[in-house]
């Protein structure tokens, strides 16, 4: 692959994408720029920037599912709580 290819990125990007990116890349920077650790909201907003970058790329982003979306491979405690009701149940027991 040529160094032209390789490194120009109007070959592949629209102009309308490079400033996209461009300006993507200095929100990026400013966001993690902090003279101490970035705080909480500077780092997520900073993901967020870099989260569009890729996108530009055509790459496919998506959030990580929470612990409730997850669905669980076995039961939990409030679901042996209801089976050992049901079973009570279904046996006369109490």
């Amino acid at each position: 692959m040529s160094d032209k290819l390789r490194y120009n990125l109007t070959d592949h990007l629209t102009n309308r994408e490079v400033d996209r990116l461009l300006d993507l890349f200095n929100k990026i920077k400013l966001d993690l720029s902090a003279s101490s650790f970035p705080t909480r909201t500077n780092r997520l907003e900073a993901v967020e920037n870099m989260k569009k970058v890729i996108e530009i790329h055509g790459y496919d982003i998506t959030e990580q599912k929470t612990a409730e979306e997850i669905a669980m491979p076995f039961p939990d405690a409030r679901d042996q709580h209801l089976i050992n009701k049901n079973l009570n149940k279904a046996t006369g027991g109490k």
